[in-house]
């Protein structure tokens, strides 16, 4: 536990939550050579080129 956890912990009884960024890039994940695309689609992967758009998992 850090020094501002434990300052946490002293000030509530429970322990700081730990941050961080969110686990889910896979809107980010080129669906034909699984690079992970520079920026939010549509983009063009720059491994193989393919043209990734908004919401492909769901679109299938």
């Amino acid at each position: 536990m850090s020094g501002a956890d434990e300052a946490g912990a002293a000030r509530t009884g429970m322990p700081e939550p730990e941050g961080g960024e969110a686990a889910c890039w896979l809107n980010r994940v080129c669906p034909e050579c699984d690079a992970v695309l520079d920026s939010a689609p549509p983009a063009v992967c720059r491994r193989c080129g393919a043209e990734v758009r908004m919401g492909w998992p769901e679109d299938g």
